[in-house]
């Protein structure tokens, strides 16, 4: 059965026996299923390419960062050394706040989103899976949660993104892989 049988199936179900429907939906289903075709080959040579590379499979090692969020990172970034501090990155992707300074007053505000926004919401869901769906203990993890618990989900997401998107950067330059800690006891 093709890609989407249960989905065609269903359609041609619902315009059961409407003359004037059936061949303009047959015809944009023939093209839903080649679309899916083409998107499956894509996703098969981007996984191809992430587990060729080594430098992808050590980003993919920190929790919550997969094939497209290390590709997206390694594409945008380009060239690791061009950047002083691992914390420029996080400035250069978007994911520090605001500063308003004027005499006295110093304001924080929201976060910059200079940078590359598709790379930026990679990092802010890999901060999410982190956070939400990762059951393996970690020091990134427990400092994430105490932040969540201080400051609120979202913003405590923004900085955990930012977090990744250091230590990808380390990650990078260091030739190292995640190192998830030990539980500490209390």
């Amino acid at each position: 059965m093709a890609i989407g049988g249960h989905f065609r199936r269903r359609v041609l179900q619902l315009i059961d026996d409407n003359h004037v429907l059936r061949p303009i939906v047959e015809g944009l289903l023939a093209i839903h299923e080649q679309v899916e075709a083409q998107q499956a080959l894509l996703d098969k040579r981007v996984r191809q390419e992430a587990k060729e590379d080594e430098t992808t499979q050590r980003l993919m090692s920190v929790p919550g960062v997969g094939v497209v969020t290390a590709l997206a990172f390694r594409h945008t970034i380009d060239d690791p050394t061009r950047f002083q501090s691992a914390q420029a990155v996080g400035a250069y992707v978007g994911l520090t706040p605001r500063r308003k300074q004027s005499g006295e007053q110093d304001f924080n505000g929201r976060i910059s989103k200079w940078g590359d926004r598709l790379l930026r919401t990679y990092l802010f869901e890999a901060a999410s899976v982190l956070l939400h769906r990762t059951q393996r203990w970690s020091a990134l993890k427990a400092w994430g949660i105490r932040l969540m618990k201080r400051i609120g989900a979202k913003k405590a997401k923004v900085a955990v993104a930012r977090k990744i998107a250091v230590i990808l950067h380390c990650i990078w330059t260091d030739g190292t892989s995640f190192e998830w800690g030990a539980k500490k006891t209390a």
